[in-house]
């Protein structure tokens, strides 16, 4: 069950989220930092982190979608994908109000409330995202006997 969006076979989609993840959990990393220190470097940080979240999510959303349109998966495999592209649009979208909102004072409350939130919303999406490739095999190259490889 593997999307059209590939480099030698490989689906793109899970070689960039761990960029987007590292970056907004960087963030978070910042803003409690902060509340121990209250130095005014970390929520600069935390602002900058969540740019090149923003982008990097948006970019591996781009892969994910191409393979959510091309993979062929059963009903209960793309109602799960849809749930899962849902809320981690969802959690994109939260990162943008809160660095919108951060660019301007980036030690805003309702900024850092909602990376707390963001990271959370994206915890679950990326949850339903390794349910796709661990349950259904999504993003997995079925073998010749039409079993999906596995890593051991």
């Amino acid at each position: 069950m593997q999307g059209k969006a590939t480099i030698g076979g490989h689906p793109i989609h899970p070689m960039l989220i761990p960029f987007p993840i590292g970056f907004f959990v960087g963030a978070l990393v910042c803003d409690i930092i902060l509340a121990f220190t209250g130095n005014p470097f970390w929520p600069q940080v935390s602002v900058v982190l969540i740019g090149f979240g923003i982008v990097g999510a948006l970019l591996a959303a781009l892969f994910g979608f191409i393979d959510y349109a091309t993979a062929s998966m059963p009903a209960d495999a793309k109602a799960t994908a849809t749930r899962h592209m849902t809320l981690n649009l969802l959690g994109v979208a939260v990162f943008v109000v809160a660095f919108w909102l951060r660019l301007g004072n980036n030690v805003s409350s309702a900024g850092i409330v909602l990376t707390i939130i963001g990271v959370l919303v994206l915890a679950v999406g990326g949850y339903l995202g390794g349910h796709l490739a661990y349950h259904f095999g999504v993003g997995v190259e079925e073998r010749s006997g039409g079993r999906p490889t596995s890593v051991r």
